[in-house]
């Protein structure tokens, strides 16, 4: 680092000493001439031209993204019961995450052609100027759970604009080697995990705040000490069955089974409890279980369904729980390949220009990249996520998942 660059840090932190301890300093835009008066507390509250403000948050933004992001783990989120113990956490790590996927954009060539891409980069951009003017020496925690959830409800469609952009990026670059290709499945791969683990935080965050300050007032926020997989695998079922139900007026079969280490064959009344966020897994298996709806349902009748029902299987021992999911549809070519696993295949890549870019997804494909983003949650699970397919015959989806015992966290 230079000379100049390291004074201009210094100095930086000293300008922004506030806007990251207590969010005190805003821009001069931020500040009503009404406000300016003997109701300001000078020591608490400093006036920034905003093209000056900008620039802090810029050169802030870039110094953030070169600091490395701490993993946070299940263990680490079940044990978070009071929002108010979260404040510090969500200060150092929910500003560094969205430095990062804005520094992410920007170290793509030619993004500001990319009207997806700017998008983006300016919603990052304004999050993590709400988040740096935040009050976090004497939180309002309403304040904190009113930004949080504006951020969220504005951040839905970030996986349909992220893959979106890159798409159109690819394409204007010409970019289609295969090697050129995997450079931006691990680019959209880094980005969108990113914001599993910032969801993660806010919506933990959301979750066990108090009903009075905006949040939902659960004891264990996000998580569940005791989530049953396998009710999370017959909820998944009768989602995916439904959304099948509306698109093609009818439903496949399936089965649900319990399987544990030490018995052989399916174990009745023997569920699976393990610590887990509930709603990652359903998303999981929504996602592999409409891919085997689909298949099922586009390759066989009335008659057949019944004699090639999709299985669902639940296997556990004492540190691992196995979901693998199982279909007789015929299976996947041989010549696809990964691309299964591509988001430049996706639907959501190469969709037109409808309202926010995407209009409404179809409910059986989605945005067409539900494969990779579920082999993200699975990651950021600490677990994994593989498909093995057999042409001709049909298709298995194997998940695998650390098992947090419920009583190392109660």
């Amino acid at each position: 680092m230079s000379t100049s660059l390291c004074r201009f840090r210094m100095r930086l932190q000293v300008h922004f000493l506030h806007i990251r301890l207590c969010g005190a300093f805003r821009s001069a835009s931020q500040i009503a001439p009404s406000s300016i008066g003997d109701e300001i507390d000078p020591t608490r509250l400093v006036a920034v031209p905003e093209e000056r403000f900008q620039e802090l948050v810029t050169a802030e933004v870039a110094y953030l993204a070169t600091v490395p992001v701490k993993a946070v783990s299940m263990r680490q989120i079940v044990t978070w019961r009071d929002a108010r113990d979260m404040v510090s956490i969500i200060q150092r790590e929910v500003p560094r995450r969205f430095a990062l996927r804005i520094r992410l954009i920007e170290t793509l060539d030619g993004w500001q052609a990319i009207p997806e891409l700017v998008k983006m980069h300016q919603r990052l951009t304004r999050w993590y100027r709400d988040l740096v003017l935040l009050n976090y020496s004497d939180p309002d925690m309403k304040e904190f759970v009113g930004t949080f959830k504006s951020i969220r409800e504005e951040g839905k469609h970030t996986i349909a604009l992220s893959a979106s952009g890159i798409y159109k990026l690819r394409k204007r670059l010409n970019k289609f080697s295969q090697q050129e290709t995997n450079f931006f499945d691990d680019w959209l791969d880094g980005f969108l995990l990113s914001r599993i683990g910032t969801n993660a935080l806010i919506d933990q965050f959301v979750a066990i705040a108090a009903k009075e300050d905006g949040g939902l007032g659960r004891p264990t926020g996000i998580t569940d000490p005791r989530c049953n997989a396998s009710n999370i695998c017959e909820f998944a079922a009768q989602i995916s069955s439904y959304i099948c139900y509306q698109r093609f007026g009818r439903e496949p079969k399936y089965i649900v089974q319990d399987f544990q280490a030490g018995r052989v064959g399916p174990q009745d009344n023997s569920p699976c409890y393990f610590s887990l966020i509930p709603s990652y897994l359903r998303y999981i298996m929504c996602e592999l279980l409409k891919n085997s709806f689909r298949a099922t349902l586009l390759t066989s009748s009335e008659d057949d369904m019944s004699k090639r029902p999709v299985r669902i299987r639940v296997c556990r021992d004492v540190h691992t729980v196995a979901i693998i999911v199982s279909d007789e549809a015929g299976g996947i070519p041989f010549e696809v390949g990964d691309q299964i696993w591509s988001y430049m295949y996706g639907t959501a890549a190469k969709i037109g220009t409808k309202p926010e870019g995407f209009g409404n997804p179809e409910n059986l494909t989605g945005y067409g990249v539900g494969l990779p983003c579920a082999r993200l949650y699975a990651r950021y699970l600490g677990g994994r996520l593989s498909l093995t397919s057999y042409p001709g015959y049909g298709t298995q989806a194997h998940l695998m998942l650390p098992r947090l015992d419920p009583n190392e966290v109660q």
